[in-house]
């Protein structure tokens, strides 16, 4: 199965953000994944528009905003800034919702993303634990701006 991007975006694989870009070919469980989770991707193949068309049909044939249930494999899509000057605007790149500090290293990286604040409120609550981790601390210290603390 084969996918083209249209436009350029971020998604995170497997908790790693991976940018993609506007005529870059996809294929295999990536392409699927991106075009469950309906990223400006066009499908390429037969296989592709099949599947589309069958996301296409369930959509109309389901009358609920509820979303798909999600899996560690499925991507979470953050529009990017493609030309360096905040022209996309929208919140900072990261899952959105509330922290869950119990969560991995990497989610709560990957919820923090480079936002300050976010780091910093990971930060005070991983410190409040009783045992709190010291690679994620050593991690958002940095992006907090929390250096000399």
């Amino acid at each position: 199965m084969r996918v083209v991007v249209r436009e350029a975006f971020k998604a995170y694989i497997n908790h790693q953000p991976e940018d993609f870009h506007v005529g870059q070919k996809i294929k295999g469980d990536t392409a699927v994944l991106l075009l469950r989770r309906c990223a400006a991707v066009d499908p390429e193949d037969d296989e592709a528009r099949e599947l589309a068309d069958l996301l296409d049909d369930s959509k109309d044939d389901e009358d609920q905003e509820q979303e798909p249930p999600r899996t560690p494999a499925t991507p979470e899509v953050v529009p990017i800034d493609v030309q360096g000057d905040g022209a996309n605007g929208g919140p900072p790149p990261g899952p959105p919702g509330e922290l869950d500090i119990d969560a991995t290293v990497a989610d709560v990286l990957a919820w923090v993303g480079e936002d300050t604040s976010r780091a910093r409120e990971a930060l005070a609550q991983e410190q409040a634990k009783d045992h709190p981790r010291s690679t994620l601390v050593k991690q958002l210290t940095p992006i907090a701006g929390a250096d000399g603390q």
